[in-house]
């Protein structure tokens, strides 16, 4: 077999002076084989996406190879030039990057993404075969942007461009992080079914082991930069020997296991919404009469696949798109319906919104305090106490984003949307791209958030077992309707 990459005692180092206090790759050897697949877990920081970067060649700003050999398909990417890096991209080995909306641009169709990728001259049936391969109709997303495909869609499309060329080692970031479980599922399996096919060398970079279970007969995991542990992913998961790798298992959510204890509510509404449509184009019914509630000191959450609606209710909550028809109100009676701009202070600050990916929320080139106190106008000791809240310490308050794991970064922007003293806290995925046992960290904070100040909540997820550990009721949402409303257990 086909050696496609190999690690020998590779140790990546910051250069900087902020630089961690343990390497960021710390003597990691590993060997991979055409037609091999490998997965990889580890909490937020343990190097695994580093890993991908570096068989690519790529170092981060700041790091530096302290010693170690890296070889991808032959060639030592680290110590060739950008032209031979650039002409191995595609044709040798190809990543499918974490962020969707990153790696597409919003203003090219998928046809004009792929003639990116293979040239001008790119026939139009070479493009239809390698989107078709992918499990798409493919001649129907010629033409289409981005914006006009649904996430599982473009994942898909994703796998379809860095496969074209036929590289002989794929890695993936995160491939299912902003699916949900039905879509993702699909996904899973064109990557497995492609795999089989061509027999490329694979690794998944993965915070959801039931994604690398799927898709990878091997398993690593990665703490402090070094790989801990490895074996057959059924092995590692079923009998791991490493105590950090038993840490990580014992925080994936079990049925029937409750992170937060439900309690009694108040009797009266926080949010009422009596059969609300959002309309999009002509005949897109995002939300289709709609009926939904949530009462003083409650947790609801919302379950339901891609494009069912989720986002879009808390958008219509939060003033960020108005109702195409029916009506929304505070307990109070004041009319939601009236966009975010045109909302007093006092509506807009008793209804915070915390978005997926912080790193779309946290401006970069502003620290901590100065995203805290920019709109809240709040103290020194007023900050300290928010971030204490969300069990960070007033030495975050220096930092930038690049300087602050995921998990961190969101207890950042959960700490801003309390700073107001909320009477309803709307939490879009705001876990979806972290490791399980960042996941629980975060889910439990908010728990005690939720004991102290009884604060309503209402949680989008595709993580069915994560929000029903947590919220009092659940609703499901398909095409825009609530199919079903139960309490939150698991069956």
């Amino acid at each position: 077999m086909n050696n496609i990459l190999s690690f020998d005692q590779v140790c990546v180092e910051a250069s900087s002076a902020k630089a961690a206090d343990f390497p960021i790759l710390d003597s990691i050897s590993l060997n991979l084989q055409q037609g091999e697949s490998l997965g990889i877990v580890g909490g937020s920081g343990s190097g695994k996406s580093t890993l991908l970067r570096v068989a690519m060649g790529i170092l981060a700003r700041g790091l530096s190879l302290a010693s170690g050999t890296v070889v991808t398909a032959g060639v030592d990417l680290l110590n060739v030039g950008p032209e031979m890096r650039q002409k191995m991209y595609g044709n040798k080995i190809a990543l499918v990057p974490q962020s969707i909306g990153e790696a597409l641009s919003p203003h090219r169709t998928i046809e004009g993404h792929f003639k990116d990728t293979l040239g001008s001259a790119a026939s139009i049936e070479k493009i239809v075969d390698a989107l078709v391969d992918s499990g798409l109709e493919g001649s129907k997303f010629l033409h289409r942007f981005p914006h006009q495909v649904s996430g599982g869609e473009r994942q898909r499309i994703l796998l379809a461009l860095a496969l074209v060329r036929s590289p002989e080692l794929l890695l993936l970031d995160e491939p299912t992080s902003a699916l949900d479980r039905d879509v993702a599922a699909e996904v899973l399996a064109t990557i497995s079914r492609l795999q089989e096919k061509r027999r490329f060398a694979l690794i998944c970079v993965s915070h959801d082991f039931e994604v690398v279970r799927r898709t990878c007969s091997q398993l690593a995991v990665m703490n402090h930069g070094r790989i801990v542990e490895r074996g057959p992913t059924d092995h590692v998961l079923t009998k791991p020997t490493d105590s950090y790798t038993k840490a990580l298992l014992d925080s994936i959510p079990k049925p029937n296991h409750r992170i937060r204890e439900s309690h009694s509510m108040g009797p009266n509404s926080v949010i009422s919404a009596n059969k609300i449509s959002v309309i999009r184009g002509t005949k897109n019914r995002v939300l289709d009469s709609l009926d939904f509630e949530v009462r003083q000191g409650e947790v609801v959450g919302v379950i339901g696949q891609s494009g069912s609606g989720k986002s879009t209710l808390l958008s219509v909550i939060c003033g960020l798109v108005s109702p195409s028809s029916g009506s929304i109100c505070t307990g109070d009676g004041f009319d939601l319906s009236i966009p975010l701009a045109k909302r007093p202070l006092n509506i807009t600050g008793a209804i915070q919104l915390v978005f997926q990916n912080p790193d779309d929320s946290l401006n970069p080139k502003r620290t901590v305090q100065q995203s805290l106190s920019r709109y809240s106008g709040a103290t020194v000791s007023q900050l300290i106490q928010v971030l204490e809240s969300v069990e960070l310490t007033s030495t975050f308050l220096s930092r930038y984003p690049s300087e602050m794991s995921g998990g961190e970064k969101q207890r950042v922007a959960i700490a801003r949307a309390l700073l107001t003293q909320p009477k309803i806290l709307l939490l879009d995925e705001v876990t979806s791209a972290l490791d399980v046992n960042i996941q629980a960290a975060v889910f439990q904070m908010l728990a005690k958030v939720q004991q102290s100040t009884k604060m309503a909540m209402v949680i989008v997820s595709h993580d069915l077992e994560l929000v029903a550990s947590f919220a009092d009721r659940l609703v499901v949402l398909r095409d825009g309707q609530a199919i079903e409303h139960d309490s939150a257990q698991i069956r």
